[in-house]
């Protein structure tokens, strides 16, 4: 994996407690290049806790995969899919 380019990071809200990182790097691979996968995990009980984040090489990949993805039923629950924030340090 490569290092995170927030430029290229989606946030994907309304995860099932059960999905994982390697779930979502499924689901986002096939719109190209992922450099980072990570899903919010409780650190008391190791249940996911509804929210993760995908950034992509490419930005063009990044909207596709939101274009696509936004409202799409996933594991019983509708994704949103959108641009996620920078983060400030």
């Amino acid at each position: 994996m490569r290092r995170r380019n927030d430029e290229n990071s989606v946030r994907v809200t309304n995860l099932s407690e059960d999905t994982r990182e390697p779930d979502l790097l499924e689901l986002f691979r096939p719109f190209g290049a992922v450099s980072r996968v990570y899903v919010a995990v409780d650190q008391k009980t190791g249940v996911s806790r509804g929210f993760g984040f995908v950034n992509f090489v490419n930005r063009e990949d990044a909207q596709r995969a939101i274009n696509k993805l936004n409202g799409y039923g996933y594991d019983n629950l509708i994704l949103r899919v959108e641009w996620a924030t920078p983060r400030t340090n």
